[in-house]
C-alpha cells in the first residue's frame, strides 16, 4: 500500500481514511519531514547560537533520499518562525489522537497542507534557503503536500465525529460506516421506487440522506 492510499479494509473492519506509514511500517515521507522540523526546532530552541547541526545530518539524513547536508539545515533554519509553525500545526494533530486528546483540542486544530505551503513561502523569500529549496524539491515536496492534504481531509471527519485518530492512521467509526451503508441503501430503494412509479413527484437526492447518516451516527 502507498504511503497515501485511502483504503477499505474488509467486511465489517473499520474503514481506513489515512495511513502515516509505508508497507514496511516506517513513517511516511510526511512524517520524516515532520520528525526532521521537530529535530531542527528542538535544537534552536535548545542552543540557538551553537545549535551543532553536524549531529542532526549524520542522524538523520539517511532517513531521506537523497540524503541532505550542513547547508540545507541550515536553510531550513532560516525559516525558524514558519518550521516553528509546522510543529505547532503537528502538536494541534497529535492531540486529537485516542488517548492524547486535551480539552479544547477541536478549537486549537491546524491543518498541515496550509502550514506547509506557508512554510514554502518563507523559503522562498530567503536566498538563504536556496538548498533548502532545492533538497525539498528533490525529496519530493509535492508528495509531502499531497499526503498532508489527505491526512487534513481525513482529520476533517475526526473532528466531525466520525472518525477516530490513532496517531499513525485514521479510522472512520464503525457506527458511521454502518449509519452511511443504510442510507446508501435506502436512497437506492427510494430511487428505484421513483423509477417504477414514472419519476413523479420529488426526485431522491443523495445529499438529502446526508443528516440521516450523522442523526444515526451521533
Amino acid at each position: 500500500m502507498s504511503d497515501n492510499t485511502i483504503t477499505s479494509s474488509a467486511i465489517n473492519l473499520p474503514i481506513e481514511l489515512w495511513n502515516g506509514t509505508t508497507s514496511d511500517g516506517k513513517p511516511n515521507l510526511l512524517g520524516r519531514f515532520l520528525y526532521l522540523c521537530w529535530r531542527i526546532d528542538w535544537q534552536l530552541h535548545a542552543t540557538p547560537f551553537n545549535s551543532n547541526m553536524p549531529n542532526i545530518v549524520q542522524e538523520y539524513s539517511g532517513d531521506f533520499k537523497p540524503g541532505f547536508t550542513k547547508g540545507v539545515v541550515s536553510g531550513l533554519s532560516q525559516a525558524w518562525l514558519h518550521l516553528s509553525k509546522l510543529t505547532v500545526a503537528e502538536k494541534s494533530f497529535e492531540e486529537l489522537s485516542e488517548g492524547c486528546r486535551t480539552e479544547g483540542a477541536e478549537e486549537r486544530f491546524i491543518p498541515m497542507a496550509p502550514a506547509l505551503r506557508w512554510f514554502w513561502m518563507g523559503l522562498e523569500n530567503d536566498l538563504r534557503a536556496a538548498e533548502a529549496k532545492k533538497w525539498l524539491v528533490a525529496i519530493g515536496w509535492g508528495e509531502i503536500l499531497k499526503q498532508a492534504e489527505g491526512r487534513d481531509t481525513a482529520m476533517q471527519r475526526v473532528l466531525a465525529g466520525h472518525a477516530v485518530s490513532y496517531g499513525s492512521f485514521i479510522e472512520e467509526k464503525p457506527e458511521y460506516t454502518t449509519a452511511k451503508q443504510k442510507a446508501d441503501a435506502r436512497f437506492i430503494e427510494d430511487m428505484q421506487n421513483w423509477q417504477r412509479s414514472g419519476m413523479k413527484d420529488h426526485r431522491p437526492e443523495l445529499k438529502d440522506y446526508q443528516p440521516q447518516v450523522c442523526h444515526a451516527a451521533a
